[in-house]
């Protein structure tokens, strides 16, 4: 039966593997099996030597790595580009030292970011072919990785967030820059874009300085190789658009208040002076007078009409 840390050890997806100092396998896992795209089996390569499974470590001075390792006692961490079988495979290594007194043994952790590499190389292109155009355009322009960090950004981008030099934005979030009612407006497009979902929509953030810009946000979602590695944005400083719908708010208001005013003014004394003026007329019992009553009631009338077009439409006009 398997001990306990050698079925842990054979179901993680790093490659991990054991070698003595003599570049021995001693233990490898079957993540091995997936890293070498099938082409090595874990229990055919214990008890080999290193560079016999792996001839091509040596071209890439990994065997300097491992004696570094064992002279130092030192873990070292460490990334590689290797050519397979045709196909660039990326890792990341970590060799750490087992000690009794002096290192006897290295085991050594491999994590395979190939896909991650690829996606990163794929956003990098797609940001170098199109940065001439980027670069002149007025709107601001956001690449975000599938983490939402900013791996590309414009230098219309930078202003926009009060940056001189835009490489300083790099690695941050736009979350970063938003209070939390744009943390929850972010989050929701965020999601829907992880859905493949483009969004337009508009975001309050906060440059440098700390001062609020509102910004008009058009989103696409990026997809590599089948799957979610980010996004790019286009983003338009609305700022002064905004204060000036503000401030026509605020002038329609008063003009509403204005009006509201106006009426009461003008209607509450018509009003009483309409009422009178019936009150009059029913008591008066002369034909001449009631003729002159109903005269001027309708001159009443007139006033009411021109009012009501003033305050509801703007118009001098019975």
């Amino acid at each position: 039966m398997a001990k306990l840390p050698e079925v842990v050890l054979g179901s993680l997806d790093e490659v991990i593997h054991v070698v003595d100092k003599n570049m021995r396998i001693l233990f490898i896992n079957r993540a091995i099996e997936h890293l070498s795209r099938g082409k090595i089996k874990a229990e055919d390569a214990i008890g080999k030597n290193l560079y016999d499974v792996f001839p091509f470590l040596k071209e890439k001075g990994v065997d300097k790595q491992y004696e570094r390792v064992f002279s130092t006692g030192r873990r070292l961490r460490t990334e590689e580009e290797i050519d397979y079988y045709g196909e660039k495979i990326y890792t990341v290594t970590t060799k750490i030292p087992i000690k009794d007194g002096k290192t006897q043994k290295v085991i050594t952790i491999m994590r395979d970011v190939t896909a991650l590499k690829k996606t990163e190389n794929a956003l990098r292109e797609m940001a170098e072919k199109y940065s001439t155009i980027v670069e002149l355009a007025r709107e601001g322009i956001c690449i975000d990785d599938e983490n939402e960090k900013m791996t590309f950004v414009n230098d219309a981008f930078a202003r926009i967030l009060g940056y001189e030099n835009k490489e300083e934005l790099i690695g941050k979030k736009l979350l970063d820059f938003v209070d939390d009612k744009g943390k929850k407006i972010l989050n929701e497009e965020i999601n829907s874009r992880r859905k493949n979902k483009s969004g337009r929509y508009e975001l309050k953030v906060y440059a440098k300085d700390g001062k609020p810009k509102d910004i008009l946000v058009s989103a696409t979602p990026l997809i590599v190789n089948g799957k979610y590695a980010g996004s790019i944005s286009v983003n338009l400083d609305i700022t002064d658009l905004k204060k000036a719908e503000n401030e026509m708010k605020r002038a329609l208001e008063e003009e509403r208040k204005f009006k509201a005013d106006t009426a009461h003014y003008f209607f509450n004394p018509l009003c009483i002076a309409k009422g009178y003026l019936e009150l009059a007329m029913k008591d008066e019992r002369d034909a001449e007078q009631r003729e002159k009553l109903k005269t001027i009631i309708n001159a009443v009338e007139r006033v009411e009409n021109v009012v009501k077009n003033v305050v509801m439409k703007g118009e001098v006009r019975e």
